[in-house]
C-alpha cells in the first residue's frame, strides 16, 4: 500500500462495553476534539423503549431503559452541548410566551407556536449532531455499550479500565425467558 492510500482510508469506529458500577478512568484528552487536558463534562445520554402500552381512559404505560454516562471534554464542547440540551425547553417556553403575546391575533400565533415547536426538534437533533463521536449504541442488562469515532481514544480508555475495544457492536441477543412448567 502506497502512502496516499493509507492517508484516505478513514479509521473505522470502536466500540466499547462498560459495565455499570464500574470506576471508570479517561484518558487524558478530550474524545470530541482530542485536545490535551479537558476540563468540562458532557453527559451522554440514551433511552430506549421495550414495551409501550396504550391503556383507553387511563393513559400510557411506557417500560424502558436509560443508559447515562459522563465524559471528559473541552469547554467549549460542554457550554455548546449544555446550550442545545436546555434549548428544546427554551423552544417549548418561548412557544406558549407567544400563544399567550399575540392572543388577539390567531392567523399569527399559531405560526409562532409551529415555529417553536420546529425549533425545539430542529435544536435536538443539533445537539445529536454535535455529540456525535461519542455515542451509547445500547444499553444491555449489565453494561453499556458506547461508540467513539475516535480510535485511538477508545484504545487508550480500554487500557486504562481493562475493558475490550471492538470494531463493530456486539449481537443483540435475545432476552431470555423463563416458564414454568404446566403439567
Amino acid at each position: 500500500m502506497n502512502q496516499e492510500t493509507k492517508e484516505t482510508i478513514p479509521m473505522s469506529a470502536r466500540y466499547v462495553r462498560i459495565p455499570f458500577g464500574s470506576r471508570i478512568k479517561y484518558p487524558a484528552h478530550c474524545p470530541f476534539t482530542g485536545q490535551k487536558n479537558p476540563r468540562s463534562s458532557v453527559k451522554i445520554s440514551r433511552r430506549e423503549t421495550q414495551m409501550f402500552l396504550p391503556i383507553p381512559f387511563i393513559g400510557f404505560f411506557r417500560l424502558g431503559k436509560r443508559g447515562t454516562a459522563v465524559f471528559p471534554s473541552t469547554r467549549l464542547i460542554g457550554l455548546v452541548a449544555k446550550f442545545f440540551a436546555v434549548s428544546p425547553l427554551l423552544c417549548l417556553v418561548a412557544g406558549f410566551g407567544s400563544l399567550i403575546l399575540i392572543k388577539n391575533n390567531k392567523s399569527c400565533a399559531g405560526c409562532y407556536f409551529l415555529g417553536c415547536i420546529a425549533s425545539l426538534f430542529v435544536f435536538r437533533v443539533i445537539h445529536w449532531l454535535w455529540l456525535r463521536r461519542v455515542r451509547i449504541v445500547r444499553i444491555g442488562m449489565s453494561s453499556l455499550e458506547v461508540r467513539f469515532a475516535s480510535p485511538d481514544y477508545a484504545k487508550e480508555f480500554c487500557r486504562l479500565n481493562d475493558f475490550h475495544c471492538g470494531t463493530n457492536p456486539t449481537a443483540r441477543r435475545p432476552t431470555p425467558i423463563t416458564v414454568n412448567n404446566v403439567r
